[in-house]
């Protein structure tokens, strides 16, 4: 049987949700059907974990990021590589790859994780890049019927768009070790612990999560909130001084970028999801994985991930109240929590599985690749 090389290509180097699942495909396709490679910019975690995993990388030079020098690094790579098909990871390098699909007459896959910006959709430069996509792209892959519905409104060709979900590895979520969270923070197995796990940026809305910290204090339950993910510089001093002037500068804990989010969750009582726009959310399958009660807010979609009341909760978009009365809920009441969070994890294993996933890709690779 042919072996296929498969270019993956995006736009940023993570850490990050479509950062994770390039990872997971690139290192996980059947190598004997497919040969992976990739070309990213330069960072510190993606390239060093695709190397761990043995893939090869190519890296975007300095200054030639969305111009016309990385359509020739990315058409000479194709061509060096014998590329049978490229796989591209969000909007900018979606466009870039599929012009560069076109040059070389390669076939592009176009990934689509999360709802586009305003300035995706309405300015010149934006349109512009959706029209490339739309004509040149073999196939546009969203990760939710969200996402679809919204495309559909792009005039993207319903026979040319495919909606396949995120997955994770469910059983290393399961299975993994708790207990050294708490040791690292001296903090005792009774104090409630509450989650989010989100790179800090203004989609997240985690101010919404700091108020919701305060009510949840003011309701008399003494528990830490967390906050797991990349710190950026242009909302951080803002969240810094919003936690000082809630009086939680002992309740509420920025923990960075951590490698070790399976244990972490282990550890927790609840994980929350305060986005106000989520194309997806692979931090929510990852808690329904590990077995934990979510409340995530209906900001896309997260709604096709939770059943209100029955796989967790669902409260509205930037309402602290509303995520803090849930959150109070669930300490109050393990039984229900452990419930929920059951019920969660058998969906997660059931439809956001790692190996569907894959296979769903796999899949999709070989009907573009045998269709004329």
């Amino acid at each position: 049987m042919r072996k296929y090389t498969i270019l993956h290509t995006i736009e940023t180097a993570g850490p990050g949700g479509a950062e994770t699942v390039l990872l997971n495909l690139a290192s996980r396709l059947d190598s004997t059907r497919f040969r992976s490679i990739v070309l990213l910019p330069e960072g510190s975690w993606l390239p060093k974990e695709l190397r761990n995993h043995g893939v090869p990388t190519f890296s975007m030079e300095p200054g030639n990021r969305y111009d016309f020098g990385l359509l020739r690094t990315m058409a000479r790579l194709v061509r060096q590589q014998q590329v049978d098909l490229i796989h591209s990871h969000l909007p900018d390098q979606n466009s870039y790859s599929c012009l560069v699909g076109r040059l070389t007459g390669r076939k592009t896959i176009a990934t689509y994780h999360g709802a586009l910006r305003p300035a995706d959709v309405k300015s010149l430069k934006g349109a512009l890049k959706l029209r490339v996509v739309r004509r040149f792209a073999a196939a546009v892959v969203v990760v939710s019927k969200y996402l679809e519905a919204a495309f559909q409104n792009l005039d993207f060709p319903g026979d040319k768009l495919f909606c396949i979900p995120n997955g994770v590895d469910v059983d290393k979520f399961a299975r993994a070790e708790g207990g050294h969270l708490r040791r690292e923070l001296a903090y005792g197995d009774r104090r409630p612990l509450v989650l989010m796990v989100a790179n800090l940026r203004e989609s997240k809305g985690y101010e919404y999560f700091v108020k919701a910290a305060r009510i949840v204090a003011d309701s008399g339950v003494q528990a830490c909130f967390l906050a797991v993910g990349e710190l950026h510089e242009s909302i951080m001093p803002r969240l810094m001084r919003l936690v000082e002037e809630l009086g939680l500068r002992d309740r509420f804990v920025f923990l960075g970028f951590r490698e070790d989010v399976p244990a972490i969750l282990r550890d927790v009582d609840v994980f929350v999801l305060s986005s106000i726009s989520e194309g997806f959310s692979l931090a929510t399958v990852e808690a329904m994985a590990a077995g934990k009660p979510v409340v995530v807010t209906r900001s896309g979609g997260p709604q096709e991930l939770i059943e209100d009341g029955r796989t967790g909760f669902l409260v509205p978009p930037a309402d602290p109240e509303a995520l803090a009365s849930r959150i109070c809920e669930l300490l109050a009441d393990p039984a229900r929590a452990e419930a929920l969070g059951q019920a969660a994890r058998a969906k997660a294993h059931r439809l956001y599985s790692l190996e569907q996933m894959i296979r769903q890709y796999e899949g999709l690779y070989m009907r573009i690749l045998n269709s004329r």
